[in-house]
């Protein structure tokens, strides 16, 4: 595997209309796509939104959750993307994404799925807050014990006795330790879950390989929250399982400028640098 610094020197020597792209480890090459056709239909979309003022418009029964109104509040607006395909028989396919969630819904009729086992997700993420809640109550428990025992060991050093001051700083001590203990199995339950919830990503490319994004992401800085959920990724993983190549892909973003004012309405920008281009390449390889 290249080095990133030599990674980033191929990055930059690629076309300026290229959108989507990044390094394949598999291959040893960059791999990317332009926007071809796929401008036109993200600008339908753009106006889709702007006149429907929300995502289900496919449905004649719409949702308020889905309504657009959210994209205009404090936290700010979300990309979208557009994936222009042809299938087996040379029809033009155009696939749909939004990134991550929508207003806490991570699907909605007419745009893509998400790249992991959504039912997988709901199973082990309610298994998750049971046993998160279990070891919350542990720790609040503890955190009680702990004070009390710091009550008492001052009371004792107020009273002067020597015998009481000992036994009260032993119970004290033992009391933070099993505080600690109690956040520390909490935290390491939490570390060995997430490797579980990022094992669900099994992503798709073109040459007919699937892979966990923890084989995917090559570098080792571990692996962003949210990797594997913007428009991108869902697009290409949605076009690989369904047999179709990609032409083209546009991705923008719709409603408030985000807080760092890196965003803005119905600009187009290529995929993230921290998310997407460390499993891009692997996802576009095939084609």
């Amino acid at each position: 595997m290249k080095k990133s610094t030599d990674i980033d020197q191929l990055i930059s020597a690629l076309p300026t209309e290229a959108t989507c792209y990044g390094y394949c480890p598999a291959c040893d090459e960059v791999h990317f796509l332009t926007e071809g056709n796929s401008r036109q239909y993200a600008l339908e979309l753009m106006a889709e939104l702007e006149q429907h003022k929300r995502i289900d418009f496919h449905t004649p029964d719409p949702e308020p959750i889905f309504s657009t109104d959210c994209l205009w509040e404090k936290r700010g607006g979300q990309m979208f993307g557009v994936l222009e395909c042809v299938d087996a028989d040379g029809n033009t396919v155009v696939l749909r994404a939004f990134s991550g969630q929508f207003n806490t819904r991570w699907q909605a009729e007419g745009w893509v799925p998400p790249t992991f086992d959504l039912d997988g997700y709901y199973r082990i993420l309610s298994t998750i807050k049971s046993s998160v809640q279990q070891m919350t109550d542990a720790i609040e428990s503890c955190q009680q014990k702990a004070d009390q025992c710091q009550l008492q060991f001052e009371e004792a050093m107020r009273a002067g006795g020597r015998a009481a001051q000992k036994d009260c700083r032993r119970q004290m001590r033992g009391a933070f330790k099993a505080l600690e203990l109690a956040k520390n199995k909490r935290r390491t339950y939490s570390q060995s879950m997430m490797v579980v919830f990022l094992d669900l990503y099994q992503l798709h490319n073109f040459k007919g390989d699937q892979r966990s994004i923890l084989n995917v992401f090559y570098e080792d800085r571990g692996i962003p929250t949210g990797s594997g959920d913007c428009c991108g990724p869902k697009l290409l993983h949605a076009a690989a399982q369904n047999g179709l190549t990609p032409l083209g892909l546009s991705e923008f973003y719709f409603g408030r400028e985000n807080k760092a004012s890196t965003r803005f309405h119905k600009e187009f920008y290529p995929g993230c640098k921290n998310k997407c281009q460390p499993i891009l390449g692997y996802m576009l390889c095939g084609l």
